[in-house]
């Protein structure tokens, strides 16, 4: 009896965990739906464009290597990817269009503009033939837009990365903002020849950027230094507008002056270092990063290093520095995120909106 009994409570509890399971199952988001039949990832932020799958699969571009390869830190990769977003938003909406890799302009073109020209009738190198000059024309970057269908593409970006300094085999050379730009007006009207005549691109807007990239042992990073917009299947760049964006590093260099020091942050940020210094002195390295369109805070990204092991050190420095960015930094305007990490890895996170008066926080386990 006591077995059957013993028999009875475990089928019964089978049964019960094979209900929970049962109620354990969620629905799973299976993104919007464009008039056009495509998926898209959704999104959680207005800010940001949705990206169209196609078939159920998002799409890469067949240049998606290239950016890694070619630029010479992961600092100027991002500035330039996010940068080139950022310049596309006035002409292609995030609030009506859908976002794309690249799909036009296959890896090996892109290969063959950032060669070097020679007398070869093939050859289509856009770089000075002169082994003794630098290179400069170093990547580029595609970006495609669709219009609210998801399918019908409304037009492309193109990010031209150009170097301020170039590394050769035997010696580093710097390259001035009048030869890049000499070079600059060439390709980007040689490149646009050329893209007119892809399939597509006969008539779509498109929307060019030019990006500097810095030295490799610049932590900031590079920036986009001007901008255009070809229509009606244009050619050629007459006149680029100057573009107004600056990724800087903090504390400042001594006897530097730039946006940060013109508008108080770098003194800010000062202070801020010096208190949670003072208060938590086992500290390995306080730094931060700033970025500026037209002169406005956009983002800023304190990064701390510390030597605070247990869970309590790390939660009692966690609460300490957000209070002081609550009080140091309360009028400066953008994003603010704090990355507290050890050699163990990242042991906390703090953010504040723009905007907005409290900060959020995460104690990582």
């Amino acid at each position: 009896m006591k077995r059957n009994c013993l028999f009875l409570l475990t089928t019964m509890f089978l049964l019960s965990g094979c209900g929970n399971l049962e109620k354990g199952i969620t629905n799973i988001d299976q993104g919007d739906v464009t008039t056009g039949g495509n998926i898209t990832t959704g999104r959680i932020d207005n800010s940001v464009y949705q990206a169209v799958m196609t078939e159920g699969k998002y799409q890469t571009s067949a240049a998606r290597k290239l950016n890694a390869e070619n630029l010479n830190n992961g600092f100027n990769q991002a500035n330039f990817e996010n940068g080139l977003l950022r310049l596309s938003y006035d002409t292609f909406s995030v609030d009506n269009h859908y976002f794309q890799e690249g799909q036009y302009i296959a890896a090996d073109t892109i290969k063959n503009w950032l060669k070097r020209a020679t007398d070869d009738e093939d050859n289509q190198g856009l770089n000075p033939a002169d082994q003794e000059e630098p290179i400069i024309f170093q990547q580029l970057l595609e970006h495609n837009f669709l219009q609210e269908d998801g399918k019908t593409l409304a037009g492309i970006s193109l990010g031209f990365a150009f170097n301020s300094v170039y590394y050769g085999s035997e010696e580093t050379m710097t390259v001035s903002r009048d030869a890049l730009m000499a070079n600059a007006r060439k390709t980007v009207n040689t490149v646009l020849t050329y893209v007119r005549q892809i399939e597509g691109l006969s008539a779509v807007p498109i929307v060019i950027g030019l990006f500097e990239q810095s030295a490799k042992n610049d932590p900031a990073g590079g920036n986009y230094i001007y901008q255009a917009v070809s229509t009606d299947g244009g050619t050629t760049i007459d006149q680029f507008e100057k573009v107004s964006e600056a990724h800087l590093t903090l504390p400042v260099a001594s006897g530097t002056s730039n946006a940060a020091t013109d508008d108080g942050l770098n003194s800010k940020f000062t202070t801020f270092r010096d208190v949670i210094v003072s208060f938590f002195p086992d500290l390995a390295g306080v730094s931060g990063k700033v970025y500026y369109v037209d002169d406005q805070i956009q983002k800023l990204v304190i990064t701390i290093d510390s030597n605070y092991y247990s869970k309590t050190e790390v939660t009692s420095f966690t609460q300490y520095v957000g209070k002081q960015i609550e009080t140091v930094f309360s009028e400066v305007p953008g994003v603010i995120e704090v990355q507290i990490g050890s050699i163990t890895g990242q042991q906390a996170f703090l953010s504040r909106e723009a905007g907005a008066e409290t900060i959020s926080s995460f104690v990582f386990n």
